[in-house]
């Protein structure tokens, strides 16, 4: 019988090919919408890992005052993996890893390449259940003596690109960092590492870190030195607050015994959703907003077809009273309709997978600048298919309950003696009413949002960005990658930035940890000099970086007050610091910031005197809010990874390969990555993001726009052909066509003034909802509010006035005849 049900839905769709297209057109709208935005939701945030029972599988983060997802510390991980039970697997069952990149060569003959991998602990494959397709993981006696297991597994993407899927690899020797690994494994081709964006290259044992590392303290030794991210597979039975509770209990315990190191310390364990966002609640609080306004989409959408098929119920009345009359059940007759609807939601989904995949495409074109492994990889997988079925699935209910359920209630002795305009005929009016009402609030809500990212598009623009874009080209390097010493890193700079000034073209050179705008910012632990934290807290991080005395130069970077680092400010000289105008008022409000003192790193740590007051830029997004920011130099605060920054007379990309020949001349084992003109990088990060945004939201208002319109004329055109009776005989009493018209218009226009009314008053909460997905757009010209609603009120009013011109051509005569 459900077959022959659906038989039946599929012929009534079919002898009503304009309203099935209407219909499936409106969803797959609405489905092709959610769908694409679901894939970027689900890249950035919501994908599972990709290893077995991966919802058994937490984070475990140190909490302070100051930072809640903190790393933790290789001796603070080793004594909790030690007296913690409530983690299955070897070891104790907590695994610990570090991003780490690397100069990588194939061989000793081969120039190495920068490569991110990760150091893993002895534990990290046997406690996550993460089984090699090539080789074998670690044993149980590798990976625990530090400096001794030279041994990598590479992932399924290297070993494509790098050997051909040379079945032979195993036992092979590749160079990380000039020392020779041996290759024991490939992981499988699905599991990508452990974090959505970064793909390691490979993965080789923690115990390896000082050995590839410059010389110095080894951070494996180090309590205070908390890098290490950690994750554990809960033992069955055991839940995340019991497994926290546990290790709340041994943190104390830690604390008590390394009252220095530990202090205010506390564990969290999250599940993998909160410690995504957490990481990064821009992006998070960005992708839940676009996922609200397809929602809207989807609501406008499934309002539309509701519409559709309230009109349709009217003219099955008839049909429907003779099946209930002839002995048809009534819950016999909701199943056929909801089945037709269903019919219905799965062709707007099949076109709507169609639609999605085309904003899959869209939305693969956004590209991050940078030469690391970092993948957004947003696509059309089963789990875009499962959440498109279950949005159909959804929709099916949202607009098929209502009118299925009005037409079984459709009253049998009017229905079968006229088509007439009934009670029931009525409250379908009503409905529909609303339904129209309700579209046009979401569209309002959608063109406001869409607007006041406009507006705020338009102010990006225009926005000083606190440095200058043009003629600089950018390089990155790390000396760790070739192992050296502090001062063979320092000589290698100094010489890089004496010959890279000599080359022609070149008006100045500086150097700096990192670039404005590009991604993983650097930051500093600071205890500025009399500022009183809240209790608990005893130190603040700052985003910061360490710079060369030519830098605020060749960026084009204003000082506001004193001076910028000078030759004289060397490591044997008294420590200074510029701070930028934001950071100067956050910790010493009216005060003057010039010869206040801030103690870098921890209580230990040396006490930098501000020399300088820069104007505050943009450091992470061109639309963030004032950041605070602090600067060091580079002779006191020296650093493995730097940038230079080369300002030129012409095209700066035209200096890219005489750089290279530079860098070669001086040693040509050191990894060129991340070379880009600054231009590039802030039309990648700062136009092309706003860009996107502007034209996903623009986009979701226009079709939220179009879909309320269809459903503002289809139901102002069902009137008037419910009322060609009535406009017949005013006619034929006297009214004009100018009357009739202005009839049908005041109909339109009451609807669509309390649709705006209500939107109105929901676009107001968008303002609250933008600032906090969309950082520094909360805001927005006043005109927005005006302009928006008054130009959707005259393209309602435009789109009623077809069927108001069609019903002033009603000849009297034909009209008074009507059924």
């Amino acid at each position: 019988m459900i077959f022959q049900e659906i038989r039946q839905a599929v012929r009534l769709l079919l002898k009503n090919p304009g309203l099935t297209a209407i219909a499936a057109l409106s969803l797959a709208i609405g489905i092709g919408a959610n769908s694409a935005l679901f894939s970027l939701t689900d890249a950035l945030l919501l994908r599972p890992l990709a290893i077995a029972r991966p919802g058994e599988v937490v984070t475990v983060v140190t909490n302070t005052a100051a930072f809640s997802v903190g790393g933790l510390s290789y001796p603070d991980y080793r004594d909790l993996r030690e007296k913690s039970r409530a983690f299955s697997g070897a070891a104790g069952g907590l695994a610990a890893f570090q991003f780490y990149s690397v100069g990588f060569a194939p061989s000793a003959s081969i120039q190495p390449q920068m490569r991110m991998g990760m150091l893993v602990s002895d534990n990290f494959f046997s406690a996550l259940g993460i089984e090699p397709i090539l080789g074998r993981a670690f044993a149980p006696d590798e990976g625990k003596v530090p400096g001794r297991d030279a041994i990598a597994v590479l992932s399924y993407d290297q070993w494509v690109n790098q050997f051909g899927r040379d079945p032979g690899i195993l036992g092979r020797m590749v160079r990380l960092n000039g020392i020779d690994f041996k290759i024991i494994g490939v992981t499988s081709e699905s599991f990508f590492g452990l974090d959505l964006y970064v793909h390691p290259a490979f993965y080789a044992p923690l115990s390896m870190m000082q050995r590839l590392g410059a010389i110095g303290a080894n951070p494996l030794e180090d309590r205070a030195n908390r890098f290490l991210q950690v994750k554990g597979r809960l033992q069955p039975g055991i839940s995340r607050e019991q497994a926290q509770a546990e290790l709340i209990g041994i943190a104390k315990n830690l604390e008590k015994a390394y009252p220095v190191t530990n202090h205010n310390h506390t564990i969290a364990v999250q599940t993998e959703l909160q410690s995504r966002y957490q990481q990064d609640p821009y992006d998070s609080a960005l992708v839940m907003t676009l996922m609200a306004l397809a929602g809207l989409v989807l609501l406008i959408a499934c309002a539309n077809v509701a519409n559709l098929l309230l009109a349709r119920a009217r003219s099955r009345s008839r049909e429907i009273a003779i099946r209930l009359a002839i002995g048809a059940g009534h819950w016999r007759l909701l199943r056929q309709l909801l089945i037709e609807s269903a019919v219905l939601s799965l062709l707007g989904g099949v076109l709507g997978l169609g639609l999605g995949s085309f904003g899959i495409r869209f939305l693969k074109a956004f590209q991050i600048p940078t030469d690391l492994p970092v993948v957004l990889m947003i696509q059309l997988d089963h789990r875009v298919l499962l959440f498109s079925l279950c949005v159909a699935v959804a929709s099916t209910l949202l607009f098929g309950l209502a009118p299925a359920w009005q037409a079984v209630r459709t009253d049998l002795i009017p229905a079968l003696r006229a088509a007439g305009l009934t009670a029931s005929a009525r409250r379908r009016t009503i409905g529909r009413d609303a339904l129209v009402i309700g579209q046009v609030a979401l569209s309002l809500v959608l063109l406001v949002a869409a607007g006041m990212l406009l507006d705020g598009f338009r102010k990006t623009l225009g926005l000083n960005p606190g440095f200058r874009t043009d003629h600089v080209m950018t390089m990155q390097f790390d000396t760790m990658l070739v192992r050296y010493t502090p001062e063979q890193s320092r000589q290698f700079y100094r010489n890089l930035i004496d010959r890279s000034r000599a080359l022609p073209g070149v008006k100045s050179v500086a150097l700096a940890e990192i670039v404005p705008l590009m991604p993983a910012q650097a930051s500093q632990v600071v205890i500025p000099e009399g500022y009183q934290f809240p209790k608990g807290q005893e130190t603040a991080t700052e985003f910061g970086e360490s710079i060369d005395e030519n830098f605020f130069t060749t960026m084009g970077m204003e000082m506001v007050r004193g001076r910028s680092f000078s030759v004289t400010d060397k490591a044997d000289t008294r420590p200074v610091t510029i701070v930028n105008e934001t950071f100067a008022a956050k910790y010493w409000p009216n005060q003057d910031a010039i010869g206040k003192r801030v103690r870098i790193n921890d209580s230990k740590g040396p006490l930098a005197e501000v020399v300088g007051i820069a104007k505050t830029a943009r450091y992470t997004f061109i639309a963030e809010e004032p950041t605070p920011y602090i600067y060091l130099p580079y002779a006191q605060q020296p650093n493995s990874r730097m940038t230079v920054l080369v300002e030129t007379a012409g095209d700066p990309a035209g200096i890219a390969a005489p750089l290279r020949d530079v860098v070669r001349s001086i040693d040509v084992n050191v990894p060129i990555y991340n070379a880009r003109t600054l231009g590039n990088i802030y039309q990648m990060r700062a136009i092309s993001v706003m860009l996107l945004i502007l034209e996903l939201v623009s986009t979701m208002g226009l079709l939220g726009l179009t879909l309320a319109l269809v459903g503002l004329y289809g139901l102002i055109a069902y009137s008037v052909s419910r009322r060609t009776q009535e406009i017949g005989i005013r006619m034929a009493l006297g009214a004009n066509r100018g009357n009739v018209v202005n009839m049908v218009l005041r109909q339109g226009f009451l609807l669509s003034a309390l649709g705006i009314c209500i939107g109105f008053v929901g676009s107001l909460g968008v303002r609250g909802i933008l600032s906090k997905g969309l950082i520094g757009l909360g805001s927005s010209n006043p005109a927005v509010l005006v302009i928006v609603p008054l130009a959707l009120l005259l393209v309602a009013i435009a789109a009623c006035y077809v069927p108001a011109r069609r019903a002033s051509k009603v000849d009297p005569i034909r009209a008074l005849r009507y059924e």
